[in-house]
C-alpha cells in the first residue's frame, strides 16, 4: 500500500493550524499531530486503518497522531467542504498533557452518550478559532491557545478512550516513521542522498533503498525531490524570487534538476505554476486564506460563533476622565448633518406610506432638503412623443410629487436626470426602473425639456422660492454604469443645460456632478475647466458621494471608476481590488473630495456630499443595527464642520433601485424599515438635531454644545468591523447574528468634570444600544417572525425609542458626570436649565 508520513508545519504565533479545505481525495497517510475534520458543506468518507466512518454538513471527527488515515469525497455534485484544526502536541506537553500517550474517540454520528450541547460547543470553539485567524484579533494569539486548552479539556472529560478500550491505533512501521521525520527536517540540504540516510541510521545503503521502495512504493531520491517540490510550492506562489532562489532555497542542485522534477511531477515549468496559482499577500493574509469561496459553507462554520458562551468578548477597559471647561470661548457651527435627506426614487413620493414615513422623520427631527434619482423618470409621464414624431411635456405627476415634498416643510434639491427613455440615444440603462444613462438623441429637444420644466417650476412656486432650492446635474457620470456617452459628450451636455437654466434666471443654483471617484477625478476636472472658460459656465455648488471603500493593499485600479451604490452582486469584478476601508477613511475620502473642490473653475465655496454611507450593498445586515447609530454619529461629529450638507443614504428602507426583500430586516440602507419602524441609526440623527449651535468640545467620542443656558453632550462608543465583513464576505452575518464581524468591541466609562457650571438643571440622558432603541435587537428578541401582524408591529415601534434617565441636580461651579457606553452605544445628555 502507498502511504506517507505528513509533516505539519505551525505558524511561530499559534500552536495550532485551523484552516478550510475544498477536499477530494487524499491517500493515506498520517502525520504526528491530532486533527479535528468538521464538514461544512458535502459529504465525506474517512478511513482509519480497515474502518470506515460516513460524514455530512455539521459532523466533526478526530484523527489521533499517528493514525493512519484516507479521506475521500461523497458529494455527488459539488465539493466538500471542510474545517480542518491540527493541534501541536509540543505546545501540549508543555502544559503536562500529553496527547501522544491519549487517544480519543470522537465521531458525531456515534456520540450518543455525549449531548448534543457539548457537540456545540467544540463546533463553537472551531468557528472561534477559526474566526481569530482570519481576521487577527486583538490578542488573537493568546485567544486561541485559550479556546484550545478549552476544546482539550473537552476531550478529556468526554472522548477519551481507557487503554482497554484503545484498539484503533495503527501499528505503524515506527523506523520508516522516523526516515520520513528525517528527510522532512533535512530536505533543504541539496547534498543529502541515500548514503547520509542509510549512515544516520545504520543501515546498508542497498538495504535501505529497496526497504524504503518496498514500503512507500517510490524510490527514496523521488520520494525526496517530492517533497522538496511540494515545500517550494508556496514560496512560488507568495515571493518574487527567482525560480532559481527558489530551488537552491528548498534543496535542489540547481534550477535544471528543479525544472526536471517539476514537468515530472506537475507536467508544467515553475514559471507556467506561479503564473497559474499566484498568490497575493494583504496584511499578512493571501487574497486565498479560506482554500474554498463558499458562503454557505463558511456561513455554516460561523453560525455557531452565535451561542451562550462563558467567554465575555466584549472587554471592559478603564473609565476615561477628562475635564470640559463650559467658561472656554465659543463658536458658532451650522446643523449641516441635518441640512439634506435623501431618497432613491422620485415617484416613492406619490406613495401614502412613504408620505407618512417623510412626515415623521420632520416632525421629529426636520431637514431642509431632500434629494432623490429621476425627475424624468418615465413612470412620471415627463416626456412624451407620438406616433406621429410629435412630442410633450407633462409635470402633473412631478407637481404631486413636489408638493408632497414641501407641505413636509423641506425642500427639494433636484437631481437633473436620468435620460427619458423616448429621448434617450441608446438603450443602456441601469436600476429596476430603467434609468436611461445616455446623452439625449436631439439636444434641442433636451434644452426645451430643461427650459419647459424650470419656467413651470416658477410659475408654480414662484421665483424667490425655486432659488432656494438646488439642482444638481446627474449622478456619477464618471462611473460607466451612470453615464453611456463620453466625458467630453457630457460636459457638453452641462453646458447646455447650465445655459438653458440661467437664461431664465441667474439666481438659479445649478451644480454638480455628484462624482464617487475622486482618485480618477482629474480628466474631468481638466475638461469642465477648460469648456467653462470658452463657455462661461460654472458650478454653482460642487457635489460628490462618498462610501467607505478603498482599494486592497498594493493593488492598482486600472477600470475608470468603481460601483457606488450597486448591489453587491453587480461589484463582483471590483472584489479583487476593492474593499471597506478603516475607520478613518470615510473621512479622508472627504477630505479628498473638497480638495477636488479647489481645481474647479469658477466653483463657489458649497460643498454637498449628496450621498453618504459605509457600505454601498443594499443588503448589507450591519445596516438594521445598533452599528450604524454610532457610525452616523461618529462621521457626521468628524466631518460636518467640511461641507454644507451630508446626505445619508438613504432615510427610508422603501427602495426601488434593485429587487425589494421581503424580509423585514433585510439590510436596507434606510432609518426605517419600509413599513415605518425606525432603525437605532434613525436616533443618530435624532441625537444631532438635539445639539446646541455653540461648540465647547469636540473629541474622536463626543461633541459638547450649547444654546442659551443650556448644554449638550453626545457621546459614541464606536467600533469598526473586521477584515473578512471588510472584503465583502458576509458569512459570518445571518438573519438573528449581527455583531459576530467587529474587531474590538469594548465598554466605555466616562467621568466628565464639567466646570464652570452653576444652578439648578434637569439632566436627561437618552440612549441607544441592544436593550433600548434598536428595533432589529426587539424582534431578534421576540423571536425573530418572519411575518408581524399590526399588535407586533406597534410593539416594535415602542422598543425602538431610546431608553431615557431623567435627574434633577442643583451644581456649584462643578459637575462630575458619570455614564458608561455599551459597543455601538450612543448618548444624549442635556443639562436643561431651570428656573
Amino acid at each position: 500500500m502507498d502511504y506517507q508520513y505528513e509533516q505539519i508545519d505551525y505558524k511561530t504565533d499559534i500552536p495550532v493550524n485551523v484552516f478550510t479545505h475544498t477536499v477530494e481525495r487524499f491517500p493515506y497517510h498520517w502525520h504526528e499531530d491530532m486533527e479535528i475534520l468538521f464538514v461544512l458543506e458535502g459529504r465525506l468518507e474517512i478511513r482509519v486503518g480497515k474502518e470506515s466512518y460516513e460524514l455530512e454538513v455539521g459532523d466533526i471527527f478526530l484523527i489521533n497522531g499517528s493514525e493512519l488515515h484516507f479521506i475521500n469525497s461523497r458529494t455527488d455534485f459539488g465539493k466538500t467542504h471542510i474545517l480542518a484544526l491540527q493541534i501541536d502536541h509540543r505546545y501540549l506537553k508543555k502544559h503536562n498533557i500529553d496527547t501522544e500517550q491519549k487517544r480519543f474517540f470522537l465521531y458525531s454520528r456515534e456520540s450518543e452518550k455525549v449531548s448534543v450541547e457539548v457537540m456545540n460547543e467544540i463546533r463553537h470553539v472551531l468557528a472561534n478559532m477559526m474566526d481569530l485567524v482570519i481576521n487577527k484579533k486583538n490578542l488573537y494569539q493568546l485567544k486561541v491557545k485559550m479556546w484550545l486548552l478549552e476544546l482539550i479539556v473537552i476531550l478529556i472529560e468526554h472522548f477519551e478512550i481507557p487503554a482497554k478500550e484503545n484498539n484503533r491505533q495503527i501499528d505503524n512501521d515506527q523506523r520508516l516513521l522516523e526516515i520520513l521525520k528525517y528527510m522532512n527536517n533535512h530536505y533543504m540540504k541539496s547534498d543529502l542522498g541515500l548514503q547520509d540516510i542509510a549512515d544516520e541510521f545504520s543501515l546498508n545503503s542497498q538495504y535501505l533503498s529497496r526497504y524504503f521502495k518496498m514500503k512507500v512504493g517510490i524510490p527514496l531520491k523521488k520520494k525526496l525531490d517530492s517533497m522538496r517540490l511540494n515545500k517550494s510550492l508556496i514560496a512560488l506562489q507568495t515571493t518574487d524570487d527567482t525560480v532559481t532562489e527558489v530551488a537552491l532555497k528548498y534543496g535542489f542542485p540547481d534550477s535544471k534538476a528543479y525544472y526536471r522534477v517539476f514537468k515530472d511531477v506537475l507536467g508544467m515549468t515553475p514559471s507556467e505554476y506561479r503564473e497559474s496559482f499566484k498568490i497575493e499577500i494583504e496584511n499578512n493574509m493571501s487574497k486565498d486564506y479560506l482554500s474554498l469561496n463558499s458562503r454557505e459553507s463558511l456561513a455554516n462554520l460561523f453560525k455557531h460563533l452565535d451561542r451562550e458562551r462563558t467567554h465575555q468578548e466584549v472587554m471592559r477597559i478603564e473609565t476615561q476622565t477628562l475635564t470640559v471647561d463650559l467658561t472656554q470661548p465659543l463658536r458658532k457651527i451650522a446643523h449641516t448633518f441635518t441640512n439634506l435627506l435623501t431618497f432613491g426614487y422620485a415617484p416613492l413620493a406619490l406613495r401614502s406610506d412613504f408620505k407618512n414615513q417623510l412626515h415623521q422623520i420632520q416632525k421629529e427631527i426636520g431637514f431642509k432638503y431632500i434629494r432623490f434619482h429621476g425627475i424624468f423618470a418615465d413612470q412620471l409621464l415627463v416626456y412624451n412623443e407620438g406616433s406621429d414624431g410629435s412630442y410633450y411635456f407633462n409635470f402633473n405627476n412631478v407637481d404631486v410629487l413636489l408638493e408632497n415634498l414641501l407641505e413636509e416643510n423641506i425642500k427639494p434639491f433636484i437631481e437633473i436626470g436620468f435620460m427619458p427613455k423616448q429621448l434617450a440615444s441608446t438603450d443602456q440603462k441601469i436600476f429596476l426602473w430603467d434609468a436611461h444613462v445616455s446623452p439625449p438623441k436631439c439636444m434641442e429637444r433636451w434644452k426645451e425639456l430643461i427650459n419647459a420644466f424650470i419656467r413651470h417650476l416658477i410659475n408654480r412656486y414662484g421665483i424667490d422660492e425655486v432659488r432656494t432650492w438646488y439642482f444638481e446635474f446627474w449622478n456619477e457620470p464618471e462611473v460607466e454604469f451612470f453615464w453611456s456617452g463620453t466625458r467630453k459628450e457630457f460636459i457638453s451636455l452641462y453646458a447646455e443645460t447650465y445655459k438653458s437654466i440661467k437664461v431664465i434666471d441667474t439666481e438659479i443654483k445649478v451644480g454638480g456632478f455628484s462624482s464617487i471617484n475622486l482618485t480618477n477625478y482629474q480628466p474631468w476636472i481638466d475638461d469642465f475647466n477648460a469648456l467653462a472658460a470658452i463657455e462661461g459656465v460654472a458650478l454653482d455648488f460642487f457635489s460628490f458621494h462618498v462610501y467607505n471603500l478603498a482599494r486592497k493593499p498594493n493593488v492598482e485600479i486600472e477600470h475608470d471608476g468603481i460601483v457606488s451604490n450597486q448591489p453587491i452582486e453587480s461589484v463582483m469584478q471590483f472584489r479583487n481590488i476593492i474593499m471597506i476601508g478603516d475607520e478613518h477613511n470615510l473621512s479622508k475620502n472627504i477630505d479628498l473630495g473638497v480638495n477636488k473642490s479647489k481645481g474647479l473653475f469658477n466653483v463657489s465655496k458649497e460643498i454637498w456630499i449628496t450621498e453618504w454611507n459605509a457600505n454601498s450593498d443594499s443588503k448589507d445586515l450591519l445596516h438594521d443595527t445598533c452599528y450604524m447609530a454610532a457610525l452616523i454619529v461618529k462621521n457626521s461629529v468628524e466631518n460636518f464642520e467640511k461641507v454644507n450638507g451630508l446626505g445619508y443614504w438613504t432615510f427610508t428602507d422603501l427602495f426601488e433601485e434593485f429587487q425589494q426583500q421581503m424580509p423585514l430586516f433585510h439590510g436596507g440602507f434606510g432609518l426605517m424599515t419600509y413599513n415605518g419602524i425606525k432603525k437605532a441609526g434613525y436616533h443618530g440623527y435624532s441625537f444631532l438635531n438635539k445639539l446646541g449651535d455653540e461648540l465647547i468640545l469636540k473629541r474622536k467620542d463626543m461633541i459638547v454644545t450649547k444654546r442659551g443656558a443650556d448644554y449638550q453632550i453626545l457621546l459614541f462608543n464606536y467600533s469598526h468591523p473586521n477584515w473578512l465583513y471588510r472584503t465583502f464576505d458576509y458569512s459570518q452575518l445571518s438573519a438573528t447574528s449581527r455583531y459576530t464581524v467587529f474587531e474590538k468591541e469594548e465598554v466605555t466609562g466616562f467621568n466628565i468634570v464639567l466646570n464652570g457650571i452653576s444652578g439648578n438643571y434637569r439632566m436627561k440622558k437618552q440612549y441607544v444600544n441592544r436593550e433600548k432603541g434598536s428595533s432589529f435587537d426587539a424582534w431578534i428578541d421576540i423571536g425573530a417572525p418572519s411575518e408581524l401582524d399590526d399588535e407586533t408591529i406597534r410593539y416594535l415601534k415602542g422598543r425602538a425609542e431610546p431608553g431615557i434617565h431623567i435627574e434633577d441636580i442643583t451644581v456649584k461651579q462643578e459637575y462630575t458626570l458619570t455614564t458608561e457606553l455599551q459597543p455601538h452605544e450612543i448618548q444624549f445628555i442635556e443639562l436643561k436649565k431651570r428656573y
